[in-house]
């Protein structure tokens, strides 16, 4: 069978796959979307991580696709209902990455909180402005889970350990830790919460879900942190609360578009920004392709006799 790999993955993770089958790289073509378009017509299985959408025309073209693996959680990249048309399994690594993405959630509080990035930026360019990189303690201030998936539960256990009192949203969640303060509605959460922190898969009901609006009912000296996917948040309205300073500062991983729009306003929003990068650790890398590797396996070895419905857990 034939193997079409659209996105780098790890060569312990390719030499497996050519244990299966016959294995086609197209990751590093310049040409990769034409590449996809001719080459999954007679491909069993593709390979993918974000950077490549997989519509319903792709999968619908091909006469042969059985698997559509996506390396990493987010499967939002994928048209999961025209694949389950055509009898086609999604199958995610969906545990992967979750220790690094919570590690970079972590980080990405901690650099806002202490204006690491800004105060490193300024060294570089020779200055030793002591005074105006006054931080804020995160000891006994409120953290805000929106979505308490895997990775925000490894977010609470971490900051936890800094005193911060955890509160959660997540409609789809009945029960948290005793120590941690249960929402019934998100204006609450947002309206208490000196921390915010994004954990939601992207689905129509949360495209847009923390709009304008909801973000006017931030603290004025909140941080807020997106590691989950982008189109979540009016990136917008945040790096505009946060240049008019009613917000006290926001990190970035995920984003609407990706690579977003390089303008002067997102470059000169003082945010931390970063592209991307949630599973990019060694550790999750490898993982990723493992655990890929041994779920396209299960379902060659018919362990799973019905088609997957890859669960997007941040």
């Amino acid at each position: 069978m034939k193997i079409l790999i659209c996105d780098k993955v790890s060569e312990d993770s390719k030499a497996s796959l050519t244990e299966i089958g016959d294995v086609l790289d197209i990751s590093q073509e310049k040409n990769k979307e034409e590449q996809l378009a001719k080459e999954i017509i007679d491909s069993t299985i593709i390979i993918v991580r974000s950077g490549t959408v997989v519509s319903e025309a792709l999968i619908n073209s091909s006469s042969k696709l059985s698997i559509i693996a996506r390396v990493g959680v987010g499967i939002d990249n994928i048209d999961v209902k025209a694949a389950s048309n055509k009898g086609v399994y999604v199958v995610n690594s969906a545990s992967s990455n979750i220790i690094s993405a919570a590690e970079l959630t972590v980080g990405l509080i901690l650099s806002v909180a202490r204006n690491i990035v800004e105060a490193n930026n300024s060294m570089k360019d020779g200055n030793w402005d002591r005074s105006k990189f006054v931080g804020i303690e995160l000891f006994e201030k409120n953290l805000g889970l929106v979505g308490f998936g895997r990775v925000a539960n490894l977010v609470a256990e971490r900051m936890a350990s800094f005193g911060m009192h955890i509160g959660v949203f997540d409609p789809f969640v009945n029960k948290v830790d005793k120590e941690y303060k249960h929402y019934k509605a998100l204006d609450s959460l947002l309206k208490e919460s000196d921390v915010v922190s994004l954990h939601l898969t992207k689905t129509p009901e949360t495209l847009n879900l923390i709009s304008k609006e909801k973000l006017d009912l931030l603290k004025p000296k909140a941080i807020f942190i997106n590691t989950s996917r982008g189109g979540v948040v009016d990136e917008v309205a945040l790096i505009q609360k946060k240049m008019r300073n009613e917000i006290y500062g926001f990190g970035l991983d995920v984003y609407k578009e990706e690579p977003p729009v390089f303008n002067d306003e997102l470059n000169n929003s003082l945010g931390v920004k970063t592209p991307h990068i949630g599973a990019s650790t060694i550790e999750a890398q490898s993982k990723s392709g493992i655990e890929i590797v041994e779920n396209i396996k299960r379902i060659l070895d018919g362990k799973i006799d019905i088609a997957l419905n890859a669960k997007d857990v941040s």
